[in-house]
């Protein structure tokens, strides 16, 4: 009996003692859990392979470690992602919670109820400074006044020039249309070309460039009533000005994309071009061109009615289905924020942030001071003006819309077709694709 009250009072006195070392663990962990709310949460990314993606996976170790999320990120080829994402969207699966979107999908996915929008997440989180994004690159990701995605990498247009064949000429920088196309005709000579565009039949080829002159000449791609109107005489003259000035540019420009483009600026084939912002790693990449060092940036030329970059980005979207909508929220807000991207860009790959914090960040211009400066000016300067509908990306049949204007203003480009035939041929097919989507009644 003794030995009995002597053991109950001992544990008596060890419960004493544990207890206070078992509530101050206890509280210890709910501090934690409420720093990381959406610790032990895993969550899957589609993401396209890319310079961009590829430095985000070098500082993923410090989002997870940040808020306890595991992120899976599937990279694929862009072609690739397009088709697996799809397929699982039809399919209803949440194979994916994040996914990156090419700006000519985001309203189509939008209406089929694929993504999420993302106005709530907006409205409720005071780190998210979506007024420091190129205004452009949000506008571009809205649909039916809601915003479906954050701009991961992206880009709008440039006039790019070979420094040393301008000077031998004694051409200056064109600061308008009329200027540039007496460039284009100046230069062309000895071999080279005056000038390089995309003349592929393609809404992401000749489709990313015939809208600069649309709009330039005062047109615009359809009427408050979503009939075609691109086939006006503002239309006709801004094809006949771009058809001009493809006989400046290298043999079979007519079925150049950007790739093709890009290598007649490295190789000195071409002594300018109007193109993707981003194209300046490339062409200042010693190891791959001929020319680095010898490039100069200027803002894309005026004409008579509008000076109108283009505009492309790559957004991260979330999965209407995704039962982790917020951990993805916090993917988002990461992979886009100011600081990341400064982090992201600081190895030279990064000519494509979104943000202006970055762009006027000295860290940045020090990496990326191209042509003394002149390539931040002229990008960011442009980032700025760039219309979110340059092409009308916000209808989600603009894929369609675009390749069967594209294939018209090829067919001016090999002289099938006047520029008003092409037009007006491109504008029975446009208006057929609206009355099938219910635009025209």
């Amino acid at each position: 009996m003794k030995s009995g009250k002597i053991s109950f009072v001992v544990l008596v006195l060890i419960a004493l003692i544990v207890a206070p070392v078992f509530s101050a663990g206890s509280q210890e962990t709910v501090a934690v859990s409420s720093d990381k709310p959406l610790a032990g949460q895993s969550i899957t990314v589609a993401m396209q392979s890319h310079n961009a993606t590829a430095r985000l996976l070098e500082f993923l170790p410090e989002f997870e470690a940040k808020t306890g999320i595991k992120v899976v990120i599937d990279q694929l080829p862009q072609a690739e992602l397009n088709k697996k994402v799809e397929a699982a969207f039809v399919a209803g699966t949440v194979e994916y919670d994040v996914i990156m979107t090419l700006i000519v999908n985001v309203a189509r996915n939008a209406r089929a109820g694929w993504i999420a929008p993302l106005d709530s997440f907006i409205a409720k989180d005071k780190d998210i400074n979506m007024p420091d994004f190129m205004q452009g690159f949000i506008k571009s990701q809205t649909y039916q006044d809601k915003i479906y995605g954050l701009p991961f990498y992206g880009e709008s247009s440039i006039l790019m020039y070979n420094k040393e064949l301008f000077a031998k000429a004694g051409v200056a920088v064109p600061k308008t249309m009329e200027e540039l196309m007496t460039a284009a005709k100046v230069l062309t000579k000895d071999g080279t070309y005056g000038i390089v565009l995309k003349g592929n039949r393609d809404q992401a080829s000749n489709g990313y460039i015939w809208p600069m002159f649309l709009h330039s000449f005062g047109g615009e791609y359809f009427d408050a009533n979503h009939r075609p109107i691109f086939n006006s005489q503002a239309g006709v003259e801004a094809t006949d000005f771009f058809n001009e000035l493809m006989k400046y540019a290298p043999p079979g420009a007519v079925n150049m994309g950007w790739n093709e483009v890009q290598v007649a600026l490295q190789q000195g084939q071409a002594a300018m071009s109007i193109d993707a912002s981003n194209f300046a790693s490339a062409l200042e990449n010693k190891d791959l061109s001929k020319t680095a060092g010898k490039i100069g940036y200027a803002p894309v030329p005026t004409g008579q009615f509008a000076q109108d970059p283009a505009i492309a980005t790559a957004s991260l979207n979330i999965n209407a289905k995704s039962k982790k909508q917020d951990a993805a929220w916090e993917f988002l807000k990461w992979a886009t924020s100011s600081e990341m991207q400064m982090k992201f860009a600081m190895n030279g790959s990064r000519s494509d942030v979104t943000r202006n914090s970055v762009f006027s960040n000295p860290e940045y211009q020090k990496v990326y001071n191209w042509d003394n400066g002149n390539w931040i000016k002229a990008t960011q300067d442009m980032m700025n003006i760039m219309r979110g509908d340059y092409r009308p990306v916000y209808y989600p049949e603009w894929v369609q819309i675009g390749n069967a204007i594209a294939i018209e203003v090829q067919s001016v480009f090999i002289g099938n077709k006047t520029s008003k035939q092409a037009l007006d041929s491109a504008a029975v097919a446009v208006e057929k694709i609206m009355r099938d989507g219910g635009y025209i009644k």
